[in-house]
């Protein structure tokens, strides 16, 4: 029985870095000690999870313009203020963050979009 648990659960966790091959950083901002300083930057700390990512071309405006967006998907129920990216975060380097245009909670996932840019349609 204790065997058929172990198999179990380790199938579980090949399933999950298959569904999940990606990592990020979900970026959390930390208090500012000086807002109004001339050298202000915005700190973050950072958590590292398991990701699925997916370019998409979505419409957010009532308008019907299209987007670029990259989707992100983390396994559970997660809040970030950014998104690093694991092959170009650099800790300190507010530069290489995302900012999140939206968060979708799900039952057991958690999906954040991050638009790149406008698609133009037929040379508009």
């Amino acid at each position: 029985m204790a065997n058929l648990i172990l198999l179990v659960a380790l199938l579980r966790l090949v399933g999950d870095n298959m569904r999940y091959p990606d990592k990020v950083y979900l970026l959390t901002r930390l208090p500012d000690d000086d807002p109004n300083g001339l050298n202000h930057q915005v700190s973050y700390q950072s958590q590292v999870v398991p990701a699925n990512m997916q370019q998409v071309n979505l419409t957010f405006a009532p308008n019907g313009t299209v987007y670029n967006a990259t989707v992100i998907r983390v396994y559970g129920r997660y809040q970030a203020d950014a998104i690093g990216f694991n092959d170009e975060y650099v800790v300190g380097n507010n530069a290489t963050t995302h900012e999140i245009q939206k968060v979708s909670h799900h039952e057991k996932q958690t999906a954040f979009y991050i638009i790149r840019n406008e698609v133009i349609l037929h040379d508009e």
